[in-house]
């Protein structure tokens, strides 16, 4: 649909412009949004309300009668050629599906994009706005992130009863929404996962990621090789990865399952999703086997495969400029991943070809599918509610742990950090546990009754999901030398022989990283898992910041502008996996470094407190590699130095269910 096409549009100008990134230091002081910014956040919460009809809000009206076609307002207008160009020639028409996924689509939302971006009052706005807030991404779109019966729940008992959702109808105004999982089909032992793999959470996660860093954008526009892009995002699938192998885990369902390009996938998919117009999402059958007419693609990806392969065993490439790439040095790390996916900071994107984006067509069914009935594997927002979604990334990291392979195991020297010892670590009680969640989804119901307003309408989605108490854990370190130190924290599977280390280190996920300033003698280092770097907490539901905002709009209580809407952190709630009432022995993995400057001071280059620094070059704490040292084979002669910490805990899950409500 031509608006979803404006609407991401806007989201990847807003998404790149800021939002909150996890900070290692306080925050001092407090910032207030001033009236200028609070019509900016005024205005993107009102249009993006119904986003899929027509305009509602009368004092917009004049903004859509023409576009702005004045040389002088843009920073760029050759961009602007190029987008009423293509234009012209025909975008996307009103009541078609969208999928970023698709080539020619994600060509229309890229020059849409950049259309809005050169713009030299759409560029100020965007700035400001997303230093502020947007609404939650599943309250936006709710259609993909909750199913289709609660949609339809949604929908009906407003039409038999007409005053459901106003807000004086307080408690009743709760539709209870399922998991996919619930439905007889069977996803041979992948259904145990539902409650993790389509947490609205967790899938948002991955979304704003994907904004931030989006496939098709480079560095013409932000710089994004400045925060190590293709480093980065291995880092990311290998954590994804990581943490989804724990709770397959705990739920006691075995490695992830391989697949191969010859044969047919085993673990089919039916998401229960259907867009706002009714058409339901692909359904991968079971033992899929992707058809002779598309077969072709297949065979693009086993070439682009071998390429890859061929290259990195080789140990070097030239570019096109001629210059050598040397594949044996960490930092080509930053080659590789860019290699792998394509964006336009690879190399050669033409001959290494587009893996993710083929392989996602290829398995939604080819292209007479992927068009008018695109799969989860389609968005952003729902590949993570697919078990094959894994099983390919699982895949594409091979060339990760093969380029990693060719490295040499750290040092001795690097590794130790002398003069620091950890001398214990101590862990409260981890205990998970499942409760009831409620969602704004007032987007999926349109108001255009004489007498109604947007935002006195309020409908809730109550979902179970997995949640864990706030832990802590103290640390004893005893230091003979004062002076900054990075501690680095990571989770993995129990393992009974040290060197069984060897394989399973590349499922331990890192839970948290600070800087500490050590003193001489001992240091007792109190963590609080609220206080963990990667971590968010939940957000706040659409309705509620919208009448926050228009509170200080019309002169009342102040809108703070802080880190409380968080979008570009893991959620908290999701730390550690589901225990088991008798518990579930985790190890926990603690390493301390000494400081090491990274090249762009963290924090120097954008506001901390409420900015996601995309593009900045200052995000990181340190320059060491992320996932150090598990990124590299182990060498366990003189592996285990006295800065670092194995500790073996056991996490236990609670039956007794418990209640996160609005009301």
């Amino acid at each position: 649909m031509r608006l979803t096409v404006v609407a991401i549009a806007l989201g990847l100008v807003a998404l790149a412009s800021g939002a909150y990134y996890p900070a290692s230091q306080p925050v001092t002081g407090v910032k207030y949004a001033d009236k200028d910014f609070l019509f900016k956040q005024k205005f993107f919460f009102e249009v993006l309300r119904n986003i899929h009809l027509p305009l509602q809000f009368e004092e917009y009206f004049p903004y859509t009668k023409s576009y702005i076609t004045d040389e002088s307002k843009y920073v760029n207008f050759q961009e602007v050629v190029e987008f009423f160009n293509y234009y012209k020639a025909g975008f996307l028409g009103k009541g078609e599906l969208f999928s970023i996924y698709n080539q020619e689509y994600m060509k229309q939302t890229y020059l849409l994009f950049t259309f809005f971006y050169t713009h030299k009052n759409v560029v100020c706005a965007t700035v400001d706005i997303l230093l502020g807030v947007l609404p939650a991404v599943y309250e936006i779109y709710p259609y993909y992130f909750f199913n289709t019966d609660l949609i339809h729940s949604v929908t009906f008992r407003k039409l038999y009863d007409q005053k459901f959702g106003f807000v004086s109808n307080g408690k009743y105004n709760v539709v209870y929404s399922n998991y996919t999982a619930l439905y007889p089909v069977e996803y041979y032992g992948e259904d145990k996962l539902s409650y993790f793999t389509e947490d609205i959470g967790l899938n948002a996660y991955y979304y704003y990621f994907m904004m931030d860093y989006p496939y098709f954008v480079g560095t013409d526009k932000f710089n994004l090789y400045k925060d190590r892009r293709g480093e980065l995002y291995m880092y990311m699938y290998q954590q994804l990865i990581a943490r989804y192998y724990l709770e397959r885990q705990v739920n006691f369902m075995g490695p992830i399952e391989e697949f191969d390009y010859d044969f047919p996938i085993k673990t089919g998919y039916w998401s229960k999703l259907s867009y706002y117009n009714g058409i339901p999402f692909f359904v991968r059958n079971d033992y899929y086997s992707v058809s002779k007419d598309f077969y072709y693609q297949v065979n693009l990806l086993k070439d682009y495969e071998m390429r890859i392969r061929q290259v990195i065993d080789k140990g070097y490439y030239y570019a096109q400029d001629g210059s050598k790439i040397d594949l044996r040095q960490p930092e080509s790390v930053e080659y590789v991943g860019n290699m792998i996916f394509a964006n336009p900071d690879s190399v050669d994107k033409d001959y290494f070809g587009f893996l993710e984006v083929v392989a996602r067509n290829v398995y939604s069914g080819g292209a007479k599918f992927a068009k008018f009935f695109p799969s989860a594997l389609m968005h952003f927002e729902t590949s993570m509610r697919d078990p094959f979604f894994y099983q390919l990334y699982n895949r594409f990291l091979t060339f990760y742990y093969q380029f990693k392979s060719y490295l040499k195991p750290y040092t001795y020297e690097e590794l130790y950090f002398k003069g620091v010892e950890i001398k214990s670590v101590m862990f409260d009680k981890l205990l998970t546990y499942f409760e009831y969640y409620d969602s704004d989804v007032s987007n999926v119901i349109p108001l255009k009754a004489s007498g109604e307003k947007f935002f006195d309408f309020s409908v809730f989605a109550r979902q179970k999901r997995i949640n864990h108490k706030p832990f802590s854990y103290t640390m004893d370190v005893h230091s003979e030398f004062a002076g900054k130190g990075v501690v680095r924290v990571y989770m993995g599977p129990k393992f009974y022989d040290f060197k069984q280390l060897q394989y399973l280190k590349k499922y331990f996920v890192e839970v948290d990283q600070y800087l500490y300033d050590f003193v001489t003698g001992k240091n007792t280092i109190v963590r609080n898992s609220r206080d963990f770097y990667y971590s968010v907490r939940d957000r706040t539901t659409y309705t509620e910041l919208y009448k926050k905002i228009m509170t200080a709009y019309n002169g009342g209580e102040k809108f703070v502008l802080d880190n409380s809407e968080a979008h570009c952190g893991f959620p908290d709630r999701l730390l550690l996996p589901k225990g088991l009432p008798s518990g579930y022995e985790m190890t926990f993995y603690f390493i301390v470094t000494p400081y090491y400057a990274p090249k762009v001071q963290q924090f120097s280059t954008y506001d901390y407190t409420y900015s996601c620094g995309v593009g900045s070059g200052s995000k990181y704490i340190d320059d060491l590699p992320f996932g150090y040292p598990f990124d590299r084979d182990i060498d366990f002669s003189y592996f285990y130095t006295k800065n670092m910490y194995f500790k073996d805990v056991l996490i236990f899950h609670s039956d007794e269910f418990k209640a996160n409500l609005s009301y």
